[in-house]
């Protein structure tokens, strides 16, 4: 399942664009869902960081494209971001925000066709899958693979990743249900550690890459050397 945001305040082009992503999907035998916003702010207010792909218009009123993709990116830096635009120049300053591509209107299938075929080599190479982490101050999007652990005190959860720590409300049980499947593994009721992570097991410790030493409860220490090992024998067998 693909999920596309469309963001454009003209009702023909928006309806458009759809029509012509729908055919798409159907030719390509492929499952999208699809959200139209009427406008930047509205499309900001309500990210929750759910989409794979937007389309973005650039001459918007109140907000124009640009701007709300320069916000989209202090909240979502890895999302695929294409612009739609009458007018290319514009389009050109996409590399400001890291924009994947550009169409021009009025869109023609068989660009939007080659575009679409790009998007989804680029996403199916990655496959990877982001957590969208809100605190007080900001909301922001990292890959779970870039988080090193994350640990609680007093209902406040700690991202500990490789850009750095990020704090928010919660519980270790949000935590284990977002990340489950991800090789996350719980080493005690207040750590929960990616096994991509860890650099060894000392005693009744386990060291992660920055160096960080966990202590591992022993109620589920055995079960935690058996994630372990289950983690570098399929690590060996893909390798293969």
């Amino acid at each position: 399942m693909l999920r596309i945001a469309i963001v454009e305040d003209n009702p023909k082009d928006s309806a458009h664009l759809l029509s012509c992503l729908q055919r798409f999907a159907k030719a390509n035998q492929m499952e999208i869902e699809t959200e139209v916003f009427a406008n930047a702010l509205r499309f900001l207010q309500e990210y929750k960081g759910e989409f794979n792909v937007i389309f973005m218009d650039i001459d918007m009123p109140m907000m124009n494209g640009m701007e709300a993709a320069r916000s989209l990116r202090k909240v979502d830096p890895h999302v695929v971001l294409i612009f739609v635009t009458a007018l290319a120049k514009f389009a050109l300053n996409g590399y400001e925000v890291d924009a994947f591509d550009f169409i021009v209107k009025p869109v023609q299938e068989n660009f939007l066709s080659a575009k679409m075929k790009r998007v989804i080599k680029k996403l199916s190479s990655e496959q990877r899958v982001k957590v969208l982490i809100r605190s007080r101050e900001k909301t922001v999007s990292v890959f779970a693979d870039e988080i090193i652990y994350v640990d609680i005190y007093n209902h406040v959860l700690t991202f500990h990743t490789e850009q750095g720590n990020y704090e928010t409300r919660g519980s270790m049980k949000d935590v284990t249900e977002t990340l489950d499947g991800n090789n996350f593994v719980l080493c005690n009721k207040s750590y929960v550690v990616n096994l991509r992570h860890v650099q060894m097991v000392e005693g009744d410790d386990v060291i992660m890459t920055g160096g960080e030493k966990l202590p591992i409860s022993r109620p589920r220490k055995k079960e935690f050397m058996q994630h372990i090992a289950d983690y570098y024998s399929n690590k060996r067998t893909n390798m293969r």
